[in-house]
């Protein structure tokens, strides 16, 4: 008789990925807000494009919520397909997050790097509380250069003015991480 053991975690890390090769610069190119729901998400990640758009001679030509229908019932499952197809199609650039707790980092991180597999540089959005967690799981799902901007946390509960400044805050950080040049 033999036996089988099975590991409860399954397998260890994913295949590798590659970033998606940086424009180099921004000027002409569309950019997407891709919005998981969490509070005060779209607002700052759609401050930072349009910071972003404004340095950049780009332009933000969506803000798009993840789930089923534009819907986001739950900021911890992947972008829909649906959802996901339209950002590709429509956008050079994509904006996702926010990733400040445990499920929502996972699932934000695992979006950014499905962007990049689709030929679409994205960022990440994360705070610092949830920063190492973001970097453990781009390694873990292949991409361990995955684009993450930090913001401070938290996101949520947090006023409008106040994220208005983080946002601008991060527009040279955003700049290099999309077209591979350092930061001003």
């Amino acid at each position: 008789m033999s036996v089988s053991i099975y590991r409860p975690d399954g397998d260890i890390g994913q295949p590798p990925a590659a970033l998606t090769p940086s424009p180099g610069s921004l000027a002409g190119l569309r950019i997407a807000v891709l919005d998981n729901g969490k509070p005060n998400a779209a607002f700052v990640m759609t401050r930072l494009a349009e910071a972003l758009a404004a340095r950049a001679g780009a332009q933000v030509v969506a803000v798009r919520k993840k789930g089923p229908r534009e819907e986001s019932a739950n900021a911890a499952i992947p972008c829909d397909a649906e959802v996901f197809d339209r950002i590709v199609a429509e956008a050079d650039v994509v904006i996702t997050g926010t990733a400040d707790c445990g499920s929502c980092t996972a699932y934000s991180v695992y979006d950014g790097i499905e962007f990049e597999k689709a030929g679409r540089p994205a960022v990440v959005v994360t705070t610092t509380e949830f920063r190492t967690v973001a970097e453990t799981m781009a390694q873990h799902f292949g991409l361990p250069e995955l684009r993450i901007v930090v913001l401070p946390h938290p996101i949520g509960g947090t006023d409008t003015d106040t994220l208005a400044a983080w946002a601008q805050e991060a527009v040279d950080t955003v700049l290099a991480l999309c077209t591979g040049r350092a930061a001003a």
